[in-house]
């Protein structure tokens, strides 16, 4: 039998380990997603300079990193061959733009990239940097219509220029 103390004090427990487990959510490679992140589309952010590449999506990458930002890569099966004329895997990617392989995702063959995405986005509340309009999506994951919930941007002579202000999101 617990001390009535105890009982009082319960449900205030529960809520703090609720909280300590909304904020240790795995990433699609088991890793614990960081305070900040941010979901990219790497397949698609790649192109923001014109043809498929790696230091755009790197550059685009370290900016929102200097803005406090921890980014979560999603690529389709096939962005190594439009970067490299191979299949790249996640770690693989991670040295061509500057990130932990934990922080990428390549998805199966096969499998649709903006699913993985929206989802994994929708499930964690994260914001998605893309061009994308994702108007085939937007009933199932109605978070798209949220204002700013996908940030779009360009990179015009040799600087990312973001469609919307960029905050910094820690001091």
């Amino acid at each position: 039998m617990m001390p009535p103390e105890l009982l009082i004090l319960l449900p205030a427990l529960i809520g703090f380990v609720v909280l300590l487990a909304r904020h240790r959510k795995p990433t699609p490679t088991g890793a614990v997603i960081p305070r900040h992140a941010i979901v990219v589309d790497g397949s698609n952010v790649m192109h923001w300079g014109g043809a498929p590449s790696a230091k755009v999506l790197a550059r685009v990458l370290g900016a929102l990193q200097a803005k406090g930002y921890a980014p979560i890569v999603f690529f389709d099966a096939s962005a190594g061959y439009r970067l490299a004329d191979r299949y790249l895997d996640a770690g693989d990617l991670a040295g061509l733009i500057g990130l932990p392989a934990a922080q990428i995702h390549v998805v199966d063959k096969g499998v649709i990239a903006d699913s993985a995405i929206l989802g994994f986005s929708a499930l964690h509340g994260l914001r998605i940097v893309s061009n994308d309009q994702y108007r085939d999506w937007r009933v199932q994951f109605p978070h798209l219509h949220r204002k700013g919930a996908v940030l779009r941007g360009r990179f015009q002579d040799g600087a990312v220029v973001w469609q919307q202000r960029l905050k910094l999101v820690r001091a």
